[in-house]
C-alpha cells in the first residue's frame, strides 16, 4: 500500500512539472523564436511565426570564456548566459553604422569587455535624430545588440553576422503599445578608435 502511495505521489510531481513547462506566456511563434535566439527562452511572449523564426536564426551557441566559477554561477543564476559566449579574435569595439530596412540609421560607438558590448550613439529616421544607448553581447560570429533611443518609446533587438564584411543581419523593433516589427539591416565598422570619435564630437 505504501509503495502504491509513493508511486502516485511521484506521478503527480512529474505531471506538475510537465504542465509547468508546457504553459508558455507568449504564443506568437515568430517572436518566441527570436526570443529563443536571443537567449530569453524561459518566458516566451511572442506568437508571430515570422518573428519567432527570425529569433531562432539569430541564435548562436558557443564555448564559454568566463572561467571564474563565482562569476559563471552568478551569470547562470541571472539567466545571462549570453555573456559566457566565445569572443571572436577581432575586436568589436569601434564605431558602427547600421542601416535598417525601414529607413532608420543608427551610429554607435561601442566598447567591449569580454563578451559584453555596450555604448551610445545616434539614430536618425528621416530628418529626425536622437541619441541612443546600446548594450548586448558577442558570441562566435554573431553580435547581439539592444538599442533604446532617448525617447524610450521603442526597443531595437539586433543581430549581426560578423563572420565577414559586408555585415548583414536582422532586427525586431518593439514599439510601445504597438506590437513588434521585423526587418533586415546592413552594418559596417569604422576601424578608428572610439575615443577619437568622442573627442572630435566634443569640439
Amino acid at each position: 500500500m505504501k509503495s502504491m502511495l509513493m508511486i502516485l505521489v511521484l506521478l503527480s510531481c512529474l505531471l506538475s512539472l510537465v504542465e509547468a513547462q508546457s504553459n508558455p506566456i507568449v504564443t506568437d511563434p515568430a517572436i518566441r523564436s527570436m526570443e529563443t535566439s536571443m537567449d530569453t527562452p524561459s518566458h516566451p511572449l511572442v506568437t508571430d511565426p515570422a518573428i519567432r523564426s527570425m529569433e531562432t536564426s539569430m541564435n548562436t551557441l558557443s564555448n564559454p570564456i568566463v572561467t571564474d566559477p563565482a562569476i559563471r554561477s552568478m551569470l547562470i543564476s541571472m539567466n545571462m548566459t549570453q555573456y559566457l559566449g566565445n569572443v571572436p579574435a577581432e575586436t568589436i569595439a569601434g564605431n558602427w553604422k547600421l542601416n535598417l530596412s525601414a529607413g532608420t540609421y543608427i551610429d554607435l560607438a561601442l566598447l567591449q569587455s569580454g563578451a559584453a558590448v555596450f555604448g551610445k550613439g545616434k539614430m536618425a529616421i528621416g530628418s529626425v535624430s536622437q541619441g541612443v544607448s546600446a548594450s548586448g553581447s558577442v558570441s562566435g560570429n554573431s553580435l547581439h545588440l539592444e538599442v533604446v533611443p532617448e525617447s524610450g518609446m521603442e526597443l531595437y533587438a539586433i543581430s549581426v553576422d560578423i563572420s565577414s564584411p559586408p555585415f548583414e543581419g536582422n532586427y525586431v523593433v518593439f514599439l510601445a503599445d504597438s506590437g513588434a516589427q521585423t526587418g533586415t539591416l546592413k552594418a559596417s565598422k569604422n576601424m578608428a578608435r572610439v575615443e577619437s570619435t568622442v573627442t572630435e564630437k566634443s569640439h
